[in-house]
């Protein structure tokens, strides 16, 4: 048997983890929101509410108020809710069962508004922040602006297959979609016509995108994992790591553009710097029933993440002091 020095393992670790050291500590809060498995969820950008679907029940919960949730949809209303979102001004949010959309009032739990796609499966959709737009991403390559003040749906042709992610500027004029053609389009939601096209080596399965639409980021299936300047069109930087193979479940952009907040499957959350790609920070989310899986992922005041399981489990963590150059 050939012995390998303790010098070759450390040299090995170093090259594999690089030379700066990455914050990590244990959950500040952890309470749980569900007792079943979830299959949907979405944090306001603020982290003040969650949206939770486990099949049985949607419930909406002010994390502020953590013994009971604020509203409940049950029984047929919250059957097959795969998808989930919460506008960025906490004023509406959005249930999916993938053939169509119901738009609800946060404040007063009132529906507003449903839209139906018979044929065309909804993979992914977003909200614009004043609540005026949804994007939606089909498995046929297609994508859909809905008006809702307007009540009108533009329907593009986008991709030549599947669209796997989605996300729209807050004011809802640019839109971000990641397609298994292997391309990431930014294009004008009232055109259609594309402002940037970006090729990968893989599907593209997350596509995000900066609430002022200047920063993108996008991740395919084996290790293009990248972050655009959307005015220009050029690279920014790579993620610095030598994994391949892994997933985004959600992400969010600082309100500075400077750091890049993920949730991936079997409970792990990081940090990334956008300047230069380095991770900064990195958790590990608690495991109770199943993998665990990260599925949102939000900033919250004084200096804090938080996080929603597959588990039904919402975690707080402290955020550390980081240099974003």
């Amino acid at each position: 048997m050939r012995m390998i020095s303790v010098a070759t393992i450390l040299i090995t670790v170093f090259i594999l983890t690089g030379c700066d050291s990455v914050h990590t500590s244990p959950p500040l809060t952890v309470l749980p929101h569900s007792h079943h498995m979830i299959t949907a969820s979405s944090l306001s950008k603020d982290g003040q509410f969650n949206l939770i679907s486990d099949n049985k029940s949607v419930c909406l919960w002010n994390n502020n108020q953590e013994k009971n949730p604020l509203y409940c949809l049950r029984d047929s209303q919250a059957q097959s809710i795969h998808l989930v979102d919460i506008s960025e001004n906490n004023q509406f949010f959005l249930i999916s069962n993938r053939v169509s959309v119901c738009l609800y009032s946060l404040k007063n739990h009132q529906r507003l508004g449903e839209w139906q796609f018979a044929g065309n499966i909804i993979n992914d959709m977003d909200i614009s922040a004043d609540g005026n737009k949804i994007l939606l991403g089909f498995r046929s390559g297609q994508a859909s602006i809905v008006n809702i003040k307007r009540n009108k749906i533009h329907t593009f042709t986008k991709h030549r297959l599947d669209i796997n992610s989605v996300s729209l500027s807050d004011d809802g004029e640019k839109a971000f979609t990641g397609s298994s053609d292997k391309k990431a389009f930014v294009w004008n939601t009232n055109t259609g016509r594309n402002i940037h096209e970006f090729s990968h080596g893989s599907r593209v399965n997350h596509v995000n995108m900066s609430a002022d639409g200047r920063i993108g980021f996008t991740l395919d299936a084996i290790d293009d994992r990248i972050f655009w300047n959307l005015s220009t069109g050029k690279e920014l930087s790579e993620l610095s790591t030598r994994l391949r193979f892994f997933e985004f479940n959600d992400s969010v952009f600082s309100n500075d553009n400077s750091l890049l907040l993920t949730g991936s499957p079997k409970q792990v959350i990081k940090l990334w710097r956008v300047a230069d790609g380095d991770l900064i920070a990195e958790w590990k989310s608690k495991k109770e029933k199943g993998r665990a899986s990260v599925l949102s992922v939000a900033y919250a005041p004084e200096k804090k993440v938080v996080t929603i399981n597959s588990d039904g489990l919402y975690e707080q963590w402290q955020l550390p002091n980081v240099q974003t150059q």
